[in-house]
C-alpha cells in the first residue's frame, strides 16, 4: 500500500505524456472552439485539430521538466483566492 501512494505521488496522471488536467483542459477548450466554430462560421475542423496538437504537445514538453505543473497551478489559485471574513483592524483577524 505504500508503494501505491508514493507512485501516484512520484508520478502524476498523464495521458500520452501530459498531465491529466492541462490535458483535458486543453481538449474541452478546443472542442468548445471547434463546435462554436463549425456552428456560427461554417469553419472546417481540422485547423483545430492540429491546434489541439499542438498545444498537447506544448503542455508535454512544459510537463517533462515539472511534472507536478496542474499541482502548481491549482496551488498558485489557491493563493489567488480573497478571503472575505478579514477585516482591516490592527492585524488580520477573522470574523465570525
Amino acid at each position: 500500500m505504500r508503494t501505491l501512494v508514493l507512485r501516484v505521488v512520484a508520478d502524476p496522471a498523464q495521458v500520452f505524456w501530459a498531465p491529466l488536467m492541462p490535458a483535458a483542459a486543453n481538449v474541452l477548450f478546443n472542442f468548445a472552439a471547434m463546435m462554436a466554430g463549425i456552428v456560427l462560421f461554417d469553419l472546417n475542423p481540422i485547423p483545430f485539430f492540429v491546434t489541439t496538437l499542438v498545444g498537447h504537445t506544448a503542455i508535454a514538453v512544459i510537463s517533462v521538466r515539472e511534472p507536478h505543473i496542474a499541482t502548481l497551478v491549482t496551488a498558485w489559485m489557491e493563493t489567488r483566492r480573497k478571503t472575505a471574513n478579514l477585516v482591516a483592524v490592527r492585524g488580520n483577524k477573522y470574523v465570525a
